[in-house]
């Protein structure tokens, strides 16, 4: 719930997503929320830049999977998905744009990367593009 305030504090638009299982597909996790017509996957880290990682691909992997799955039930959905990472450590901005521009890599969908540093108080969000345009691939 703090990951939903940090963002509609700002005046963004959240709609909660339920955690269900498409038609006998056990086990299967969805997006958290849809953020301005945008699929949200939203993780709070306080590990090292290689838990940031992985935890942002995770969070990936599961909004475009549920961008699939909709498209795949006739279920109209947006046509991108983002990660939302509340930070706990105190792992520097350019470090977190590259290990997250390193996870985007030979990764093609549209979306946006928002990081909120708990330790400074700041919002940051980029495209993917712009990540990706870092490692240039």
């Amino acid at each position: 719930m703090t990951q939903v305030k940090i963002l509609t504090n700002r005046g963004s638009v959240a709609f909660f997503l339920p955690e269900r299982v498409f038609q006998g597909e056990k086990g299967s996790k969805t997006a958290d929320i849809v953020l301005d017509g945008v699929v949200l996957e939203m993780k709070t880290i306080s590990g090292s830049r290689a838990t940031l990682g992985g935890k942002f691909k995770k969070g990936y992997k599961q909004g475009a999977i549920l961008l699939q799955k909709c498209t795949r039930y006739g279920v109209q959905t947006p046509k991108e998905h983002s990660v939302f990472i509340r930070l706990l450590a105190d792992i520097p901005v350019k470090s977190v744009k590259a290990q997250i521009a390193g996870q985007l890599k030979y990764r093609y969908d549209n979306g946006n990367f928002i990081c909120y540093f708990e330790k400074t108080g700041e919002l940051h969000t980029w495209t993917y593009d712009e990540l990706r345009a870092i490692i240039g691939s």
